[in-house]
């Protein structure tokens, strides 16, 4: 009895290693993760986001972009920095409100969608994140972003943003999965300048998916 009871707890111990040794050594299937996190993303209803752009510029890098918004269905609001100057803005449905920097006075857009053009990726941040084709996906292991344990996966995609393209090439992303909910929570593009070969980095990080966020119209 004492012989069978030690082999069965051999027996436990090695089922028990197994499984540890399986969940911490097993990978997920990096394109299939990547389109995963990607649809997540786009399906979100709400979140929070920062948006950084890094540009080469008569070999100095320069800040160009540095903000911070916040979705909620069609409603959108950012603020922070564009090309060195102060930008606040409000997107409701068709309708987009701007704060005067010098008067703090609100200015409603005569023209919605050209104005929405030009700050496309600003009041629309997943707009550099949509791919003709993913191509081929490299798993870089494992880290953490803002206490979240992530996959981190890399690829070369063709992009699906005409002003990306007219401007930029070369793209690599970097993009970091929540382990958890497979969401895409960090996203770190780097290009190249199609006229100088001047290198620019973008990152986007997202938090809040899904929470309640309330964006109303200012008073003017």
């Amino acid at each position: 009895m004492k012989k069978r009871g030690i082999w069965l707890l051999i027996g436990i111990s090695i089922v028990l290693i197994g499984v540890f040794l399986g969940r911490f050594f097993w990978q997920p299937e990096p394109i299939e993760m990547v389109t995963h996190g990607l649809e997540r993303l786009n399906a979100a209803p709400s979140f929070r986001y920062s948006l950084t752009q890094h540009q080469w510029v008569e070999g100095k890098d320069r800040v160009l972009t540095q903000i911070q918004g916040e979705k909620d269905g069609g409603n959108i609001r950012i603020m922070g920095q564009l090309v060195g100057s102060e930008v606040e803005m409000i997107k409701i449905g068709d309708s987009t409100y701007s704060k005067d920097p010098f008067s703090k006075k609100w200015v409603r857009f005569a023209n919605a969608p050209a104005a929405q053009e030009v700050f496309l990726a600003e009041l629309n941040p997943l707009s550099s994140l949509q791919m003709k084709e993913i191509g081929e996906v490299m798993l870089r292991g494992q880290e953490k972003v803002n206490g979240d344990r992530v996959w981190v996966c890399q690829l070369k995609p063709s992009v699906q943003n005409q002003m990306m393209e007219v401007f930029w090439t070369d793209f690599q992303y970097t993009l970091y999965i929540r382990k958890s909910d497979k969401t895409i929570v960090k996203a770190a593009i780097e290009a190249k300048n199609k006229a100088k070969s001047d290198p620019m980095t973008m990152t986007l990080e997202f938090k809040d998916i899904g929470k309640k966020i309330d964006i109303q119209a200012p008073n003017i």
